[in-house]
């Protein structure tokens, strides 16, 4: 079991009992860490102002490319942001991420900015958050709601989809290959592995094919209770089988179009 299912596991522990997608609950603005004892005081104080706009466009901008406007309101269970300086080996991305605590209301949710990676690292740190962000808000509206955790190609897909970081990735893997030798790359959707090029283009797939709508669709009734393989059949209107051999034939092409010249 990978760090990334651990934490689900743990997010489960912590479901408030009973507690429901369409539940008329009332909603929590993300909570800012308002002191620090780290090793790095100037930066914290430029990075909590930061980190304070970027909650709030985070949220509305994430809210409506999954089509769930409510999240413009804040978050059924809370969550917290919190600055630390202890990195957590093994984590996607070490700069932040989010996991699972205890709360008041049963269940709520820590967002952790790694100062300590930020002062040594170069990397897009607001494409990192928007990609935790957008494991917050379906860990707030699935999982928490459904006791259930998503399949990876879910949870990582949909954030790499609205991170903007997809098509580095998709790059990244293909250039590893020839273009005659690409489809060793294609994956199919049941295969247990982490492989964020694949998951974002089971998205990709369906904006370009169908449309946003059709996105935000599958999220909805994510939302309302149904599994994965359900919410395709029914946002798609393909079979699970279609979908995703259409996926594995579009991944190809994509993949083709970056992937290495033969000579």
């Amino acid at each position: 079991m990978d760090l990334r299912s651990c934490r689900f596991l743990f997010l489960l522990l912590w479901v408030a009992p009973g507690l429901r997608a369409d539940d008329a609950a009332p909603r929590f603005s993300a909570a800012l860490q308002t002191s620090y004892s780290g090793t790095h005081p100037d930066l914290y104080a430029q990075q909590q102002d930061r980190v304070r706009l970027l909650i709030r466009q985070a949220q509305l901008e994430i809210s409506s490319q999954l089509g769930l406007l409510q999240y413009q309101e804040g978050f059924r269970c809370p969550l917290t942001v919190r600055f630390d300086d202890t990195p957590v080996p093994g984590l996607e991305h070490a700069l932040a991420y989010v996991h699972g605590v205890p709360a008041a209301h049963g269940f709520g949710q820590e967002l952790v900015v790694n100062l300590d990676v930020m002062a040594k690292s170069d990397k897009d740190f607001d494409m990192i958050f928007y990609h935790e962000m957008t494991h917050a808000v379906l860990n707030d509206a699935v999982v928490s709601a459904y006791g259930r955790p998503l399949p990876s190609w879910v949870q990582e897909g949909l954030a790499v989809y609205i991170s903007g970081e997809g098509p580095e990735r998709v790059r990244w893997l293909a250039r590893h290959y020839r273009k005659s030798q690409v489809k060793a790359a294609v994956r199919d959707l049941t295969e247990p592995v982490l492989d964020y090029a694949r998951n974002y283009l089971a998205f990709r797939y369906m904006v370009d094919k169908q449309s946003i709508n059709t996105l935000q669709a599958f999220v909805r009734d994510l939302t309302q209770g149904k599994m994965p393989i359900e919410a395709v059949e029914d946002s798609t209107s393909q079979t699970w089988d279609t979908y995703r051999q259409n996926v594995k034939d579009y991944s190809l092409d994509v993949y083709r179009d970056e992937a290495l010249p033969d000579f």
